[in-house]
């Protein structure tokens, strides 16, 4: 598509960021075994909808920013746009009851919600077009397959009670009646994607290698970043006291993430894997003997000298020196080590980094 707006590839990228739903993923209880087929269904009407965002912005009211502006701010302000979509469904169907296949929404608080949403009544209306029946008193029906109707209406009660914080097990009350539970990092708790079948799914039933994959998928990563992302992951898992979460951790501490580096609003896209080594000069026999493509990120300087946080040219508490080859280098925490080659076979190198910097102990395999 040739894009006019940066709306339309950021639409865009809403579709295809929109992860695969298994045929057989383990349901929360209460929902039918047919449940998957539908959420599907819905999945792929949102696909849909939001491509349709992409070829016609000005019928959703989306900002209509140059493709050419490179304002990151401005971008990210028509990122947000497309976020009315999701926004217009919750206020809906939040605050409504389902019977017979047919919503029937509170107006009053429908329109305290939608308030907070600007140019709802176009998508409103662009639902419609999408074969919804939506009346001026807020009932919502879909007659080409009428129970879609009940499925968002459990996906978005469903997404409410994790960002609440509201589940069925370990919930603790508050006084104002809210309730508060962290996931377990296990469960990956800072990654559920828009309309993520993982939203109703039985999350303790879900390998975290899933959750890996699931990651790739919504980044959109290539074949080749795709198995490197699974095999960087199973091999933090020959590491003692290693914990993942979407980053990977150790007594609390970041030390590595596959992470997107770019302004993803203005679609740019610059994935890396992120080691955080501040102590390289302890290992430097080690680096000098890893690969090229390794080797080469510590012969370069990283360091703007900037003012950040009353930095000087002297000190900066973010600033990082080593030594490589008889060569003074200096680094800023926040840029490097930032790595771009995924070929496999670099898994243990990168690792082994890891293991020098951090002490990192091996273990047995843990369970996956």
């Amino acid at each position: 598509m040739q894009y006019t707006y940066h709306c339309q590839h950021q639409a865009e990228s809403f579709a295809n960021e929109i992860i695969p739903v298994p045929e057989d993923y383990p349901l929360k209880a209460g929902l039918p075994e047919d449940f998957r087929g539908h959420f599907a269904k819905l999945c792929e009407m949102a696909k849909n909808i939001y491509l349709d965002m992409a070829k016609r912005p000005e019928a959703y009211g989306l900002t209509l920013l140059d493709v050419s502006d490179k304002d990151h701010n401005r971008a990210r302000d028509s990122y947000r746009a497309i976020h009315r979509l999701g926004d217009t469904l919750n206020a809906l169907f939040l605050n409504g009851e389902v019977q017979n296949h047919c919503l029937t929404a509170d107006a009053a608080r429908f329109k305290a919600a939608a308030k907070k949403i600007p140019k709802y009544k176009m998508i409103l209306s662009r639902l419609r077009d999408f074969g919804f029946i939506i009346s001026e008193t807020l009932t919502a029906e879909y007659p080409d397959h009428p129970i879609i109707i009940d499925v968002i209406k459990i996906y978005c009660d469903e997404m409410r009670k994790i960002m609440t914080g509201r589940r069925e097990q370990g919930v603790k009350e508050r006084k104002n009646d809210e309730t508060l539970i962290r996931l377990a990092a296990e469960q990956f708790h800072h990654h559920f994607y828009r309309f993520d079948y993982k939203v109703t799914a039985d999350l303790s039933k879900i390998p975290m290698l899933t959750w890996v994959n699931d990651e790739a998928a919504y980044q959109g990563y290539d074949g080749r970043l795709k198995r490197f992302n699974e095999a960087f992951f199973l091999e933090s898992l020959k590491y003692k006291d290693l914990l993942f979460n979407g980053d990977y951790t150790y007594r609390s501490k970041r030390i590595a993430r596959i992470t997107d580096a770019g302004y993803k609003a203005l679609g740019e896209r610059d994935v890396c894997l992120s080691l955080k080594l501040s102590e390289p000069d302890k290992y430097m026999d080690s680096i000098r003997a890893t690969p090229d493509s390794i080797r080469e990120l510590f012969q370069r300087n990283y360091c703007n000298h900037c003012d950040f946080q009353g930095a000087t040219g002297e000190y900066c508490k973010f600033r990082l020196k080593w030594t490589f080859g008889g060569t003074p280098y200096e680094g800023c925490a926040y840029q490097c080590f930032n790595f771009y080659d995924f070929d496999i076979a670099l898994v243990p190198d990168y690792w082994r980094l890891l293991e020098l910097e951090y002490g990192l102990i091996k273990t047995e395999m843990r369970g996956k």
